[in-house]
């Protein structure tokens, strides 16, 4: 057979999730990618993978059914992270594009089912490979697409896209849009994590300083540092007891095999080749230790830090 090649597969595997979500009784909202393009919220270009956004609470049968069908969640999800585990990558040998069901969105700190639930309620329509599949409205999918790059600011391809999304809105939302999309940050959680995306557009202050301050927290660890990873093996070790060091350390620098070769597909074959792996991924650490400890720190004390008068 024909392998398909990704500007196929990917449109195709949006329409193949959404059938056998509706043929299990399961609701998804499709996000980024196509979706976006056909809202006029980002220009035309190859997407790499599937994502959906599934309702929290019937997402693990949407994962069973796809199963049954030959995709396989191969991702050990062990890696210290600050912020929740937000969604399961699964892979097909015959689809060239990978599938992200998402059971929430980063930056969205309203609760998971609750941000789902309002989604759905405002839900939009867009054509995709010839079929009619389910998405959030203009102004959720404007959010979504914002969050996505504001969680990798020192990405400077992540935030071009951020600047283009912008861009768009200002060219073709009015006041009245741009007060939806206010109250949309607000509703979802999202008025202090979308702050730069919504003042860049000149949308008005809502909601600012609502968010929880160990969410907002979160956000900060998983966005300010340059090296996230590092700052969240910090933040992971000073929630552990002091016991458990050792045994966490050793595992955050070795890793097994499967994790090594998921996180590194061109890793070559033998135990030489894990060997150096493993040494690199050690001093890689080793040498981001240093500025991820100053990092936290820094952040807790600005956080202990009185607000200023006036």
């Amino acid at each position: 057979m024909t392998e398909l090649l990704l500007t196929e597969g990917v449109p195709l595997a949006h329409v193949a999730v959404d059938r056998v979500a509706r043929d299990h009784d399961v609701r998804v909202l499709f996000i980024k990618g196509p979706t976006a393009v056909a809202q006029g919220l980002r220009s035309d270009r190859i997407s790499l993978d599937v994502d959906a956004l599934v309702d929290p609470g019937r997402r693990s049968v949407l994962a069973a059914a796809l199963a049954d069908l030959g995709w396989v969640d191969e991702n050990p999800y062990t890696s210290p992270t600050v912020l929740p585990m937000h969604s399961l990558t699964f892979r097909h040998p015959k689809w060239p594009c990978e599938l992200d069901l998402h059971d929430r969105f980063p930056g969205f700190f309203a609760d998971p089912q609750v941000v789902f639930e309002r989604l759905w309620a405002r839900r939009g329509w867009v054509e995709v490979a010839a079929q009619q599949i389910p998405c959030p409205d203009r102004p959720a999918q404007a959010l979504v697409l914002a969050l996505h790059s504001l969680r990798d600011p020192h990405d400077r391809t992540k935030l071009s896209e951020m600047d283009e999304v912008a861009e768009r809105v200002r060219r073709h939302f009015d006041d009245d849009d741009l007060r939806d999309l206010a109250d949309r940050a607000r509703e979802l959680g999202a008025a202090d994590t979308a702050a730069p995306f919504l003042t860049a557009v000149g949308a008005p202050v809502l909601g600012r300083g609502s968010t929880r301050s160990a969410d907002l927290r979160a956000w900060k660890l998983r966005t300010e540092p340059a090296d996230a990873t590092a700052v969240s093996l910090v933040a992971e070790l000073r929630n552990l007891p002091r016991r458990s060091w050792p045994r966490y350390l050793w595992y955050a620098a070795w890793l097994s095999e499967h994790e090594l070769r998921v996180a590194d597909p061109s890793l070559p074959p033998g135990v030489m080749a894990l060997v150096r792996a493993r040494w690199r991924r050690l001093r890689r650490g080793m040498a981001a230790l240093p500025n991820a400890l100053r990092d936290v720190r820094g952040l807790d004390r600005s956080e202990r830090r009185p607000p200023a008068d006036g």
